[in-house]
């Protein structure tokens, strides 16, 4: 599914900027082609008004001259005066002839200009294409009236050939250009779209480990529920025992289930906080007296550490604050030895408040200081103890992520374990 949708992506992705690609090098392509054409049209009118200045100015031309400049525009020239060739028109070929009367024939039918015959006024001209001996040429014709009866004709053409060999050249290279602009785009797209399929497909994987690990965890506590309802129902006289071994792992998939449901939520239980502002050092106390009687049953002490100074309010709900310290505080007691303190502390560090939770057991390894906060993981110390499915800090990670805040843990001063949680203060 991943490979189809990034195939798409890929597509769509090269077809808008191949569009785009496409449409930028048809107009360089249209841009290009016209400022050739334009240079040799330029080129021509040019080469007959100089040819044209020579005649009026000199009365005669010079036939290398008029060569060389026929050669350099790729042009042809008939001069007639009073409707008799000059000497170098006598020259011209059978061919050369046959295409300049097709100018002058194309030059009568398409702007009414006879190049036989005296002008009307004083001088006249036009300019027009035509096609003749399977090409296409442009054609020039002026008649200039002169003094007296004299007048004179000029005929010229130039080949269309070149600007077409050249508008096939470029088709060529920019062809060529849009083709490996089209494979770059879409081996950039196909590479693009990986990157962004990425977060899908490990968001995918997730979810998948996630109802894998769920499933293998909520296996167990049914195993024993199933197992304890049949020998119940097998040793009718000590069902009660059997009920009582039931009821204590419903309640722990229970919790399992309100576990997994909270980390399934993401946004929306963000949206269900309801947050107040609370004083984090009264907040605080009070936690701290009410896991007080867990503590002693567990033999060991709580210990708060507050600052001098009072602190900032935090934006909080304070239920889900107090689910998440009882986490942390629940997981210093299953590590801390017998008999020691487990310290929860408060600080301020750059306008956040900072509540801590230390105990003095073996600590967290460095390998298990990143991944501790993943679901289902175990750090070394935790070993396989069927009690813990591992969801505990996550869930812990989770809620200081809907909070707005970070939670990290460090080596405490004196070996252990501090599990710090920073949250932005009120106002």
């Amino acid at each position: 599914m991943l490979r189809r949708l990034r195939a798409r992506i890929t597509l769509l992705a090269a077809a808008l900027t191949g569009a785009v690609l496409t449409g930028a090098l048809l107009f360089a392509f249209g841009v290009t082609c016209r400022q050739y054409s334009d240079s040799r049209r330029s080129a021509f009118e040019t080469a007959v008004t100089q040819l044209q200045y020579q005649w009026d100015r000199y009365d005669q031309l010079d036939g290398d001259w008029l060569a060389r400049l026929e050669a350099q525009n790729g042009m042809k020239v008939l001069l007639t005066e009073n409707g008799a060739p000059l000497l170098h028109s006598l020259r011209l070929g059978e061919e050369e002839r046959a295409l300049l009367e097709a100018a002058k024939r194309a030059a009568e039918e398409q702007q009414g200009l006879l190049a036989d015959a005296p002008p009307l006024a004083g001088s006249q001209s036009a300019s027009f294409t035509f096609s003749a001996q399977g090409g296409s040429w442009r054609g020039e014709v002026r008649l200039d009236g002169g003094a007296g009866s004299r007048w004179t004709s000029l005929v010229a053409v130039q080949d269309l050939g070149p600007e077409r060999a050249h508008a096939l050249r470029m088709a060529a290279l920019f062809a060529l250009v849009a083709a490996a602009g089209w494979a770059g785009l879409g081996l950039a797209g196909w590479f693009i779209a990986g990157r962004a399929v990425r977060p899908v497909a490990r968001a995918m994987d997730q979810q998948q480990q996630f109802l894998s690990a769920a499933g293998h965890e909520l296996r167990t506590p049914l195993a024993v529920i199933r197992a304890n309802a049949g020998a119940a129902a097998r040793q009718p006289d000590q069902a009660q025992r059997y009920l009582a071994v039931i009821d204590g792992e419903a309640k722990r998939m229970g919790a399992l289930v309100d576990e997994l449901l909270l980390l399934s939520a993401g946004a929306s239980a963000r949206a269900r906080l309801r947050r107040e502002s609370l004083a984090p050092d009264t907040f605080l106390l009070d936690f701290a007296e009410g896991m007080e009687p867990l503590a002693k049953k567990r033999e060991r002490r709580l210990a708060v550490r507050l600052p001098e100074k009072a602190l900032p309010p935090v934006e909080a709900d304070a239920y889900r604050l107090r689910q998440l310290l009882a986490i942390l505080v629940d997981n210093a007691l299953r590590f801390a030895p017998e008999g020691t303190e487990i310290e929860l502390g408060l600080a301020e560090r750059g306008g956040r408040v900072r509540f801590w939770v230390a105990d003095r057991g073996p600590g967290v390894a460095d390998c298990d200081k990143k991944r501790i906060f993943e679901r289902f993981y175990r750090g070394q110390a935790a070993g396989e103890d069927p009690r813990h499915h591992g969801l505990g800090l996550a869930v812990a990670a989770e809620l200081a992520a809907l909070h707005g805040g970070r939670l990290w843990v460090e080596d405490a001063p004196g070996g252990g374990a501090a599990f710090c949680l920073e949250l932005p203060a009120g106002r």
